[in-house]
């Protein structure tokens, strides 16, 4: 009975990873197709570099999409760095989605009024209740 019941709780964690791979992929798909007349344009691609997610589990980096545009390497570093610091304040504290914009100008940019993660947030606090509502559903279906 304990291995059925362990094997049922692999799976729902699997579900969750999944579903927070496909929410950290909208997040960033949006982001990255902002146009530039609302968000910003690249010069050296650093700061489209820098927006991506990583997925942690009790603080663990368990999945990244990070992605260079144009010469924007120290944007995908960048990126991975700011999101690995996120992801250790969570150590203990099951699955966790970051999703970020890595270049330090990114929250100038926002405050100016420029779209560089907004819509993504917006976007995430939309879907996210929806996917987790599936899921639960899914769950009880299961027992």
């Amino acid at each position: 009975m304990q291995k059925r019941f362990d094997k049922f709780l692999e799976v729902v964690e699997r579900r969750q990873i999944d579903r927070l791979r496909m929410l950290g992929e909208m997040c960033i798909t949006r982001a990255r197709e902002i146009p530039a007349s609302v968000g910003f344009t690249d010069q050296t691609g650093n700061l489209r570099s820098s927006i991506g997610y990583t997925i942690f589990n009790d603080g663990v980096a368990i999945h990244e999409s990070f992605e260079q545009v144009k010469e924007g390497a120290e944007g995908v570093a960048t990126g991975r760095m700011i999101a690995e610091k996120i992801g250790d304040r969570y150590q203990g504290k099951g699955l966790v989605l970051v999703v970020v914009a890595g270049m330090n100008y990114a929250i100038y940019l926002e405050a100016k009024g420029r779209d560089v993660l907004t819509s993504a947030e917006q976007l995430a606090q939309q879907e996210l209740p929806r996917m987790l509502s599936e899921l639960v559903s899914n769950i009880n279906k299961a027992l």
